[in-house]
């Protein structure tokens, strides 16, 4: 994935300069976009970068005049069926082709097109209405870096693109636009999670940055400065996730929520299809999520528990077999929605109804991971997420992204015994720190983070 896709919302050329300054690759531009389209053509070829024409969801039957006028491919909204998407590909299939598609037909087959999921939410932290927020209770952070582990696992021969905009439907209100530094966030999560964004600036920071206003210009250098960063550090992001648990199932509808608050937890979980289930070993725990029509992952996970792993089956809907009875699992005890079992060597923990809190279910999974011992914990900052990649030679980086500003005097802890931290950020040297090793893990305090920066752990 070296490529950098991002949207401009009008034909001028003038724009050329910030386009070569973060090196896009493909630029996306509506189909009936205003300017001097063929100048803006022009330009873009002598640059190297490719147009895309973008069209709303009832434009499809104008791609033929899109590859008359000059366009490099087109992006649209895939609706309808699958049959007739393949058919449209296959007329375009030797033009650069994207399709547009929601959580409900990401699955479909695109052929040449290259998937790209219409959803997420603009991100960044919410204050929880005081009125029904308790007093324990933090700011609920908007992420998406769970999307791209969800596309990443389940779709493993595509790249997992986002393409959501900075607009009502990703959660932006009209009267209270973003920070500029919002983008930094939207960018960096998608690629620290080991996938890419279709970039779009919200329209007032367009505006400002076409006016020449100061605080504009100086976002957009420290945005640079972190597509610099998350390029030079592109080969580390794409490994495999680092924690031990894996999330199984068989839609992204099915799993969506549940991996989301997994990663609101700083759980960070890979994820897995049904046709691809984890053994035991490098994973010790799976959350199979609606496994009662895919007989043959259910026996997989059931000799993943025997082996001495520990399983959360959660069942979809409401009237879905108890696949894991097949097993005859000896019951240990029973609380109020679930029953735990004993299974081989493993545990088996199974919900009797679908989970209608998926926060719940997310502590749920530390719990059997243990709260000592969990993969990542950070104390200090309720705004800070992490993701976990193993690398080559035993080391591991933990990627750090801040959705309320900077974050200040936080410490984190991972599990196993690391002797040295490097802290390696945008536009800065590695800075050097203490791994201080506690029992079977490893704590690292930080003293700032601005928005992005990853932890390599030696």
């Amino acid at each position: 994935m070296n490529s950098f896709l991002m949207r401009w919302p009008e034909a001028d050329p003038a724009a050329l300069k910030w386009f070569r300054e973060i090196a896009v690759t493909h630029l996306w531009l509506p189909w009936d976009a205003p300017g001097n389209t063929q100048a803006f053509l022009q330009a873009c070829r002598a640059a190297s970068i490719a147009v895309i024409a973008e069209f709303p969801p009832d434009g499809r039957a104008q791609l033929a005049l899109a590859r008359k006028a000059g366009f490099d491919g087109a992006a649209f909204t895939a609706e309808g069926d699958e049959k007739a998407l393949a058919a449209l590909v296959n007329q375009h299939s030797d033009w650069q082709l994207f399709a547009l598609l929601d959580p409900a037909r990401i699955h479909w087959r695109t052929g040449a097109a290259r998937a790209v999921l219409a959803a997420g939410l603009w991100p960044g932290a919410r204050r929880l209405d005081p009125a029904a927020a308790g007093a324990t209770q933090q700011a609920w952070l908007d992420a998406n870096a769970y999307l791209i582990a969800c596309l990443r696992g389940l779709f493993a021969s595509r790249d997992a693109w986002l393409g959501y905009r900075a607009d009502e439907r990703a959660g932006v209100s009209k009267t209270q636009p973003p920070p500029y530094g919002s983008v930094e966030v939207a960018l960096a999560e998608a690629v620290m999670a080991g996938g890419g964004l279709v970039l779009t600036l919200p329209e007032h920071y367009r505006q400002a940055l076409l006016r020449g206003k100061e605080t504009a210009h100086a976002a957009w250098r420290s945005l640079l400065q972190t597509a610099r960063f998350l390029r030079e550090h592109r080969s580390g992001f794409l490994r495999p996730f680092g924690a031990r648990v894996a999330v199984v199932a068989g839609s992204l509808p099915d799993c969506a929520e549940i991996v989301n608050l997994l990663y609101r937890h700083n759980v960070s979980p890979a994820v897995a299809p049904t046709n691809a289930i984890p053994a035991y070993g490098r994973f010790r725990i799976l959350v199979a999520v609606g496994l009662g029509p895919h007989p043959a992952a259910a026996r997989a996970v059931l000799t993943f528990a025997r082996a001495g792993g520990k399983v959360l089956a959660v069942p979809v809907g409401p009237d879905e077999p108890a696949w894991w009875r097949q097993a005859a699992p000896t019951r240990i005890r029973s609380e109020e929605n679930r029953d735990f079992f004993a299974l081989g060597q493993g545990l088996l923990i199974a919900y009797r109804e679908p989970v209608e809190d998926p926060g719940e279910l997310a502590l749920d999974v530390i719990d059997a991971m243990g709260w000592r011992t969990r993969d990542l914990r950070i104390w200090g900052s309720t705004t800070v997420l992490g993701i976990l990649h193993r690398l080559d030679g035993g080391r591991l980086s933990v990627e750090l992204l801040s959705y309320g500003g900077p974050a200040r005097d936080f410490l984190l802890r991972v599990e196993g015994r690391f002797q040295r931290a490097t802290l390696r950020r945008p536009g800065a040297p590695a800075l050097p720190l203490r791994a201080a090793m506690r029992g079977t893990g490893t704590e690292v305090e930080i003293s700032r983070l601005e928005r992005v920066a990853s932890l390599l752990l030696e």
